[in-house]
């Protein structure tokens, strides 16, 4: 019996050893997923739920009123040529980019801070 208790203890150690490194893995993708919020980004907004004809100048003109834009992107499907649903818009201000986000929500577009 003691050699049972012996082999057991070793191997629940041995496991506990591997258990530890087990938690740390999904805290460290909470940590990531947590360091993601810290990621968003300021000035770029994602855009979805965009009608297949969308173009990076209809993007533009959807946002320009809210502030100068850096760059705006429609993302586009390679085989049909038609928008995905989102694309992109930066902002050359954080500023404008918050005015932006909820102006578009307001107004019944989804819109948010890029990550």
């Amino acid at each position: 019996m003691i050699f049972a208790n012996t082999g057991n203890p070793l191997k629940t150690t041995s496991r506990k050893q591997s258990y530890p490194m087990t938690p740390s893995s999904p805290s460290n993708s909470s940590n990531s997923s947590s360091t993601g919020l810290e990621q968003l980004s300021k000035t770029n907004l994602y855009i979805r739920g965009l009608p297949p004809a969308t173009t990076d100048l209809d993007l533009v003109k959807l946002c320009h009123q809210y502030g100068k834009i850096q760059s705006a992107k429609a993302i586009l499907d390679k085989t049909t040529n038609k928008c995905k649903g989102y694309g992109f818009v930066d902002f050359d201000s954080p500023a404008a980019a918050l005015k932006a986000v909820h102006a578009l929500k307001t107004s019944g577009i989804q819109a948010q801070m890029a990550k």
